[in-house]
């Protein structure tokens, strides 16, 4: 059962109504005016039970037994059985909410920032075979929504995709109205024909939460098994292997001769991974934050990825545009590795332009203006990554219009103009996809290999990492890395966080994703979508709060990429005058000190290196350091 968070929970009575108890116990001679204090007490106990109780679970609009039950014919069945609904899906369904538990539109209005909870138990007892998955695995969806047309409750994110396990689990989704909606609109469902598989589900229940501010929203725990001590100690030996490389420095005289017991100090000064971060318009900004925010991201990342969305909304407008070239401007004069997302995505074409898919010539015609000009505008930013084209799986608005051949039109159009930049695919659903995992990555696949036999430049593979409830396993994020390497292109996680306000949970499963990540040998990089709750699409994600103070995800994140992953090293040369460490790849600046001098050197690992400095003094034999100049 979900728990009230503890800082939602009220003191039992307050200090006024305690003495009025006792001032009444204490003054009266009579029983019946002790009854009438007792009462007092009660009456204020059973009122704060009351509201922690409503505060933490809400008032109720619906339970098991007021939703609808639905089924097409050929999509299966869905029973119920008092508080169980029994769901029975066929491989024949097509559409998600073919099989569904739905409310009726609520009679009253919903404003913007009323948050409601959609709380029930399910497990799965029979799901499809997944090459990933053991045991079987569900899904099903959760909308909040109005129809005709179709607009969530809140526009980034009134959908969730749940992955329903073996055993019974509990679920709680927490939404809030981003508007404000009529009444008879807004409706709840659970939308369960997903895959074939069997579903129960128990104690389903729909409450509102008012305005409760989300701190107080009830949090249900992340599923997740951490990795095991030997799946880390395979992951650090992986880690040593394809991350460091050897490293030797030769300490010698003016005259060339070693020096014994000279002082060697390593810091690393950068990455050669990619540890970025995806940035909106804060780094553009002229507050405090804006300014901590460009700080923090110098001090955390190597690469940023950039915004260039050519939408109705984006680059498509004279705001849209100056803010991306803007923030472009900045990244670049940071000195930032820079990734540009994305040249060409169907979901985000401007509406001016969607309206010509029954003219292929002129869509076309627009398709190519645009990539021309995105292409001229970011030429001297000299962008390391592109994604080219993004989630093709269900963006199809450009295959349609123009054959799926286009799409390698694309990508030879973009390295052209951009030849130094390694240019992406990019798909969401291959890590996140539940059970849906196996048949997204295969789909990926074919897109890839049919666009580079199509004659597609396609140099890289771009896998999102949007988590919420459907967590993974690291034995399958190495399996599906696995199959993903044997096209022969570098791998990257393009767009990773984690939606949940388990914060606990979010911090072990940061630690064993990014260690899966960096421990394979044909990932080049990660790219968090966002770091602060102020500049995230989903807050809950975000490794710093609005307060910029550290949440324990964001901990992980610098204990690994600045601590653990990091060369810091001080060491004494030995007899030959030299020392000898395994080193992580990237830049690094050596600082050889001897005889009250110092030589200084910066080096970039690639490879096993030797690197010999030569300190101007007669000494051989360094016996102490304490007069080093600085």
């Amino acid at each position: 059962m979900l728990q009230p968070r503890p800082e939602s929970k009220t003191a039992l009575f307050s200090s006024v109504q305690y003495r009025q108890l006792r001032t009444a116990a204490d003054e009266s001679s009579s029983w019946s005016e002790v009854f009438r204090a007792v009462i007092v007490l009660v009456t204020a106990f059973a009122f704060v039970v009351w509201t922690s109780v409503v505060m933490a679970d809400g008032a109720t609009i619906a339970t098991t037994k007021d939703f609808r039950i639905e089924a097409r014919a050929e999509a299966g069945t869905i029973e119920r059985l008092d508080d169980m609904v029994i769901v029975r899906s066929s491989d024949e369904s097509t559409e998600p909410w073919s099989i569904q538990m739905q409310t009726s539109p609520m009679p009253s209005s919903v404003k913007a920032g009323e948050a409601f909870s959609l709380s029930f138990s399910a497990r799965c007892v029979e799901g499809p075979n997944d090459q990933f998955i053991e045991q079987p695995v569900g899904t099903l969806n959760v909308h909040m929504a109005k129809n005709d047309p179709y607009v969530p409750i809140t526009a980034t994110n009134g959908f969730r995709s749940i992955e329903v396990p073996a055993n019974w689990q509990d679920y709680v989704i927490c939404l809030a109205a981003d508007r404000d909606f009529d009444g008879d609109q807004i409706y709840a469902s659970i939308q369960m024909a997903t895959q074939r598989q069997v579903i129960e589900l128990r104690s389903v229940r729909l409450a509102s939460l008012g305005s409760l501010p989300e701190d107080q929203w009830p949090v249900a725990p992340l599923h997740y098994v951490p990795a095991s001590e030997s799946w880390h100690a395979e992951a650090r030996r992986r880690i040593a292997q394809h991350r460091q490389t050897d490293l030797t420095v030769r300490v010698v005289n003016a005259f060339g001769k070693p020096i014994v017991n000279a002082s060697v100090d390593i810091q690393q000064q950068r990455h050669a991974y990619a540890f970025g971060t995806f940035v909106g318009d804060a780094p553009i900004g002229d507050t405090d934050d804006a300014t901590r925010f460009r700080e923090t991201t110098e001090a955390w990342f190597n690469r940023v990825t950039l915004p260039r969305y050519w939408a109705d909304w984006g680059t498509d407008q004279p705001v849209g545009l100056v803010r991306a070239d803007a923030t472009a401007e900045w990244a670049y004069q940071a000195g930032f590795e820079l990734k540009n997302h994305v040249l060409l995505y169907s979901k985000y074409i401007p509406d001016r332009v969607k309206a010509l898919k029954s003219d292929p010539v002129a869509f076309r015609r627009e398709i190519e203006l645009a990539i021309s000009e995105t292409l001229r505008r970011t030429r001297t930013l000299n962008a390391a990554v592109w994604d080219g084209l993004n989630e093709l799986r269900d963006g199809t608005l450009i295959g349609d219009v123009l054959g799926f051949p286009y799409h390698a039109r694309v990508f030879n159009l973009a390295s052209e103009a951009q030849p130094d930049a390694i240019w992406f695919l990019n798909e969401y659903g291959i890590l996140t996809g539940g059970s849906q995992r196996a048949s997204n990555l295969t789909t990926f696949v074919d897109h890839a290999r049919t666009i580079r036999r199509d004659g597609g430049n396609i140099e890289g593979l771009g896998v999102q990492g949007h988590f919420q409830t459907n967590l993974i396993s690291m034995p399958e994020v190495w399996s599906i890395l696995d199959q993903l390497a044997e096209e022969g292109l570098p791998i990257e996680i393009t767009e990773f966080d984690i939606d949940s306000r388990d914060e606990e949970t979010q911090a072990i499963f940061t630690r064993d994703f990014l260690t899966a990540i960096f421990a394979h040998p044909a990932t080049t990089g990660i790219t968090t979508w966002g770091f602060w709750q102020g500049d995230m699409w989903r807050p809950n994600g975000a490794m710093m709060r609005t307060d910029w103070s550290l949440k324990p995800n964001g901990l992980t994140w610098r204990d690994l990429t600045l601590d653990q992953w990091w060369t810091r090293e001080t060491l004494r040369t030995d007899s030959a005058g030299t020392i000898k460490l395994r080193a992580f790849l990237g830049e690094h600046q050596i600082r050889a000190a001897a005889g009250g001098y110092i030589r200084l050197a910066n080096v970039s690992l690639t490879e096993p290196t030797t690197i010999t400095l030569r300190v101007g003094t007669w000494d051989t034999d360094v016996k102490d350091q304490g007069s080093v100049l600085k």
